[in-house]
C-alpha cells in the first residue's frame, strides 16, 4: 500500500499466506471420510481475525483519507448507521435492553429471572428448563448458564451445536433432552422421576407448578422451584 507504514506493509503480507493455510486446511479435510472428525476444529473460524483486522485497517483509511477532520462527515456516517443498528437490534431482541448500562433495570423477564437464581440458589444447583425455553416467547435466546451461573440438563437448541461436533455426546444429550419433554405439564411422579436418573434439584418454568413445589421466585409469568422430593 503506496504511502503506509512498514507494520502495516508487513501486516498485509502476512494475511494473505495466514489465509490461504486456513483454506487449505479447511479443503483438506473434505478429502478423505478419515479427516471428519477434524470438522470440530472449524480451522475456517481463524478467519475472523482476519475480518477484524480488515474492518479495522478499512475503517483507519476511511477516517484518514475521506471524513479527515470534517465533523459534518463523521456525523452523516455514524448517525444513520447508529440508528440502523439499533433498529435492527430491536427487531431481532424486543424484549432485552439495547444498552445494558451498569445498574440498569433487567427488562428480559427471563433474564431477570436468571440473576435472581445466581445471587440466591446454591452454587451446586442443578436445574431443568423446558429444552427448547430459548425459543420462547420474549426468552430473546439468552442462555440460562451464562447469566445464573449454574449448572443445567442439556437443552434442545444450543447443545444441539456440541453434539453435531463431538457425536459421543448425542446419546446422552437425547436422554435429558427427552427427560425435560413436557416439564411445564410435569406431576409429581414426574419430578421424581426426574430427580431419580439426574441431579436435578431445582426447574424453572412459565406455567403454574404443583402446589407441593417451593417457588421463592414467582413473576411476570415465571417460577423459580426447588424440587424436594425424589432421590438424586
Amino acid at each position: 500500500m503506496r504511502g503506509s507504514k512498514a507494520g502495516l506493509r508487513l501486516l498485509l503480507r502476512a494475511i494473505v499466506p495466514f489465509s490461504i493455510c486456513i483454506t487449505a486446511t479447511g479443503l483438506l479435510r473434505t478429502f478423505s471420510s478419515h479427516l471428519e472428525n477434524r470438522v470440530r476444529l472449524q480451522p475456517l473460524r481463524a478467519f475472523h481475525l482476519v475480518y477484524l483486522i480488515f474492518f479495522v485497517l478499512g475503517g483507519g483509511l476511511l477516517g484518514e483519507y475521506v471524513l479527515r477532520d470534517r465533523a459534518w462527515r463523521w456525523v452523516a456516517l455514524f448517525v444513520p448507521l447508529a440508528i440502523a443498528m439499533w433498529l435492527v437490534q430491536k427487531q431481532a431482541y424486543p424484549n432485552s435492553l439495547a444498552v445494558e448500562w451498569p445498574g440498569a433495570r433487567e427488562t428480559n423477564q427471563g433474564s431477570a429471572a436468571f440473576y435472581w437464581i445466581r445471587e440466591n440458589t446454591p452454587k451446586d444447583a442443578v436445574f431443568a428448563l423446558d429444552p427448547g425455553h430459548m425459543l420462547q416467547p420474549g426468552e430473546d435466546m439468552h442462555g440460562f448458564r451464562a447469566i445464573s451461573e449454574r449448572s443445567m440438563l442439556a437443552d434442545a437448541v444450543k447443545d444441539s451445536g456440541a453434539v453435531s461436533l463431538f457425536p459421543q455426546l448425542a446419546e446422552e444429550w437425547k436422554r435429558q433432552v427427552s427427560a425435560q419433554q413436557g416439564l411445564e405439564q410435569f406431576h409429581a411422579a414426574d419430578f421424581e422421576r426426574l430427580a431419580r436418573l439426574f441431579p436435578v434439584t431445582w426447574i424453572v418454568t412459565r406455567h403454574a407448578p404443583l402446589a407441593s413445589l417451593a417457588c421463592p421466585y414467582q413473576q411476570n409469568g415465571i417460577w423459580v422451584c426447588r424440587i424436594t422430593s425424589g432421590t438424586p
